[in-house]
């Protein structure tokens, strides 16, 4: 169990106060305090809100200078969630009773007090203050994590920064895995502190399945599909028609009919940038081009592929 709270006894009769006060001190109860007046009251519960131990207040119905009704207000106006527990003689059921308790008296306790009755009360407090203080430690718990997560996530998003001079949102997003508010909001951070700045709108490849633009290119032979592939220089024979790799001409006579090749653009002419492949020896002068998604695994063509526009950022102080 929790510290106890503070008890402000407010009865006009002395020997009820003092029972009260000992029978509570057996409770465990140590920070007991004591007024015979509705306006003493007012001032002792404002002081003790103000050092931040609102007390637990027993109230008694009749008091020589105020009534109940007066004193329960003015404790609400200073802390509206008080509890105050009513002690009277008057019945439940009094309109006058009713009143306070649909003002926000705690509970009732009906004179005169069985001791029972006032330990029922207090343990039900005590459960509640035990609730209350796990409960608040919890959302503690719970700010820790989300301020520990956040500070994670701006931790990858300088990574990320860092790591490319220039870089869309849509490809921090997909780099992250998700987008909310804590992205867009530490962007924005950094925007104003000088740390990035914008570049305009940027427009990227995306997955035609899940949207991502986490993509990467895959290059394969138009032939036999294989991407056992080269980049080279190819050599058409006029004479003979023969068309292949420069290294297959040696001392410049044609692999296929023999001959000498002699002048450039008489004998034979030079084919450059050419891919050839290296399982079925086929060449072309562009090589196939297929997107895989890295979220999801899709393959697609550029036909096939959506397009994505965001905000591109380019890092200018990033340490």
């Amino acid at each position: 169990m929790g510290e106890k709270n503070d008890i402000l006894i407010v009865e006009d009769s002395a020997a009820v106060g003092m029972l009260l006060k000992s029978y509570l001190e057996k409770l465990g109860y140590t920070e007991i305090h004591t007024c015979d007046t509705g306006e003493t009251a007012i001032s002792t519960f404002a002081e003790l809100v103000s050092q931040g131990k609102p007390p637990v207040v027993l109230l008694d119905y009749m008091l020589p200078d105020m009534d109940a009704r007066s004193v329960l207000t003015q404790m609400l106006e200073v802390k509206p969630d008080v509890r105050v527990i009513l002690e009277t003689a008057t019945e439940k059921e009094d309109a006058g009773i009713k009143e306070l308790i649909r003002l926000g008296v705690y509970q009732y306790l009906e004179k005169p007090i069985r001791f029972e009755k006032l330990k029922d009360v207090f343990d039900t407090i005590e459960k509640e203050q035990s609730f209350f203080m796990k409960e608040s430690k919890q959302m503690e718990l719970l700010k820790q994590a989300e301020k520990e997560a956040e500070e994670k996530i701006q931790g990858h998003i300088d990574f990320i920064l860092k790591s490319a001079n220039q870089i869309s949102f849509n490809k921090i997003v997909a780099i992250l895995g998700f987008s909310d508010d804590t992205i867009i909001n530490y962007l924005k951070k950094l925007q104003e502190e000088g740390k990035i700045t914008p570049l305009g709108e940027k427009k990227e490849i995306a997955c035609n399945r899940c949207d991502s633009v986490k993509t990467s290119q895959i290059f394969f032979c138009p032939n036999c599909k294989s991407s056992n592939f080269k980049l080279g220089k190819l050599i058409e024979h006029y004479d003979c028609g023969n068309i292949t790799e420069e290294s297959t001409y040696h001392n410049d006579e044609c692999p296929n009919c023999n001959k000498q090749i002699k002048a450039l653009g008489v004998d034979y002419r030079v084919m450059k940038n050419h891919y050839i492949c290296n399982n079925c020896d086929e060449f072309f002068p562009e090589i196939s081009i297929e997107y895989l998604c890295l979220k999801c695994e899709n393959k697609f063509s550029m036909e096939d592929a959506r397009w994505k526009s965001s905000v591109n950022y380019k890092a200018v102080n990033m340490k």
